[in-house]
């Protein structure tokens, strides 16, 4: 599993704030998992009538460079507004 710092973790939740604020989700929580197989986000998230549970696939390099690279921040926000279609806003 490659290591990652703390300041690429942190540079990772600002993303996915970021990202998040940015498709109008306002109602969440969510947590970063690290496995050998790879990074998730767990979120749960508003729904009408209730919460939802959603994991989305995680490449902290790639977020933590999207703060940087408002082409790369685009497509994740595409990818992920796809996926979180379904959150509340």
């Amino acid at each position: 599993m490659p290591v990652v710092s703390t300041q690429e973790l942190r540079s990772t939740q600002q993303a996915v704030q970021g990202l998040l604020e940015e498709l109008g989700v306002r109602a969440f929580l969510y947590t970063i998992d690290q496995k050998d197989a790879g990074w998730t986000l767990n979120i749960e998230c508003a729904v009408d009538g209730g919460w939802q549970t959603k994991v989305l696939p995680l490449d902290p390099h790639a977020l933590s460079a999207s703060l940087r690279d408002p082409e790369l921040r685009a497509r994740l926000r595409e990818d992920w507004e796809s996926r979180l279609r379904s959150c509340a806003t």
